[in-house]
């Protein structure tokens, strides 16, 4: 009987747990994260036992840990920082007419090559040069009515009203016949830039109107890159520093060029700024709207300490790294705390805790402790 109600108070204690596995989880979570602690602590304190023993070892007294080491010197540090553009031609030109009529002819093809002010296509003018002609004969015969009044005019014969008449006559076909030239001239459609002829819509024969499409004419000898930069960066750009551009189309071919303009507003959207880099097009390389990566500079030091970022290590009280230093005669561990600056590839700079003339160990830095003995090589 007693085993019989054990083993239901056994299995009562077991649903009552199963129903609470949130706090149960929660419960071994703290108890690993406390053991990890731990563990890490008692590393620490291995490493730090073992090279006391080192010390106290006469038999390794005498030899020492085998480091590399590094001689501080102070040299230039440059950081820099990547954004991505897209290439947007500086001259680029969309063709519409000023006038309606039907396309008559098309002078050039998709991909030509054009000069500023050549013809690219010709409306139908038909019409409008039989009323130039008309206008033309009306003028001849308006002028010559203005001069028979004017010769009487001026002898005192006929009336002001007559002279007035034939004048104002003259004047309004000039002006006419100027329109009527104004509107052929519309008809000829010519390219108000040097390039490439990029697309052509219409086909002979089509009606072309005002605000309708005819042609893309774009210059491809030079190029905007348009680069989105966060407002963070913001201090350390200027016009005129330079940059270096990975066309990324092309493998590992770089551009050296330089920002052309800084934009004065920030997008309010994603807190950035833009910033436009006019770049050469040599060798016909650049497409428009192609992408590129740009390296820009955000800092530079001619007289920085920089040491190997993978010997920077971290524990409870910073951030650290082992240096030599001579005791009696002895050649042994320092660990000094050091204060970090930015850092490039595998490389970091030292604001402080370092001088020119420190010796960094870079080889077998993971074996030192503070104190052991050591045996450059």
């Amino acid at each position: 009987m007693k085993v019989k109600l054990f083993l239901i108070a056994i299995l009562i204690a077991g649903l009552i747990t199963s129903c609470e596995p949130g706090n149960q989880l929660k419960e071994l979570q703290s108890q690993l994260d406390t053991k990890k602690i731990e563990l890490s602590k008692l590393k620490l304190e291995v490493k730090e036992l073992q090279g006391h023993i080192d010390q106290l070892d006469t038999s390794k007294q005498n030899k020492g840990l085998a480091v590399h080491v590094l001689k501080m010197e102070r040299a230039k540090f440059e950081h820099f920082f990547h954004a991505n553009g897209s290439f947007e031609a500086v001259d680029y030109a969309y063709i519409i007419p000023e006038t309606s009529g039907q396309v008559k002819e098309i002078l050039v093809q998709e991909g030509s090559k054009v000069k500023k002010g050549q013809v690219l296509a010709k409306l139908n003018t038909d019409i409008l040069e039989n009323t130039i002609r008309e206008v033309r004969t009306a003028l001849e015969l308006t002028t010559t009515v203005f001069q028979k009044q004017e010769e009487l005019w001026n002898k005192k014969i006929g009336s002001e009203l007559d002279y007035l008449r034939a004048k104002n006559q003259k004047q309004g076909m000039e002006d006419q016949l100027i329109t009527l030239q104004s509107q052929l001239d519309m008809a000829i459609i010519t390219s108000p830039i040097n390039g490439i002829v990029d697309l052509i819509e219409p086909k002979v024969g089509e009606l072309a109107m005002p605000g309708q499409l005819l042609m893309q004419v774009v210059n491809l000898d030079v190029f905007y890159l348009n680069v989105e930069v966060s407002e963070s960066y913001l201090p350390y750009l200027k016009t005129g520093d330079p940059v270096s551009l990975h066309l990324m189309a092309y493998g590992n071919h770089y551009v050296e060029s330089s920002i052309h303009r800084i934009a004065h507003i920030i997008n309010p959207e994603n807190r950035s700024f833009k910033v436009v880099i006019k770049v050469k097009n040599q060798d016909a390389m650049i497409k428009p709207n192609m992408l590129a990566e740009v390296k820009f500079k955000d800092f530079e030091n001619d007289h920085a300490i920089v040491v190997p970022s993978i010997i920077v290590k971290k524990d409870f009280n910073g951030n650290y790294l082992f240096i030599t230093e001579e005791v009696e005669d002895k050649m042994v561990a320092k660990k000094v705390y050091v204060e970090t600056g930015k850092s490039r590839a595998n490389e970091t700079m030292i604001l402080s805790g370092l001088k020119a003339g420190d010796q960094v160990i870079i080889g077998g830095y993971n074996q030192v402790v503070e104190g052991s003995l050591l045996s450059i090589i």
